[in-house]
């Protein structure tokens, strides 16, 4: 008979048990295998949302900071013109 190989989930005998039990431990490690995945899928787009929110909370700040400072310079130059027309 052939020896078991290492790596190899081959039997030299054809026992039930042995069999039913390597594809338990095979299905297994497929399982946790398919876990890790899972997780780090669910990592990514955690990340994925994490950044998209960071750079549309940056974007409203930006439109904020641009829209007020544009207020202001319409309210200088509305005094300005006041004031030029009124000390005509």
């Amino acid at each position: 008979m052939i020896s078991h190989v290492p790596g190899n989930p081959e039997l030299a005998d054809n026992d039930p048990e042995k069999i039913d039990q390597l594809l338990e431990l095979q299905l297994e490690q497929k399982r946790a295998e398919w876990k890790r995945a899972n997780a780090r899928y669910r990592n990514i787009r955690s990340a994925g949302f994490v950044f998209l929110f960071i750079v549309i909370i940056g974007a409203l700040l930006a439109f904020f900071f641009a829209f007020s400072r544009v207020n202001e310079e319409r309210a200088s130059q509305r005094a300005t013109k006041a004031s030029s027309v009124s000390g005509r």
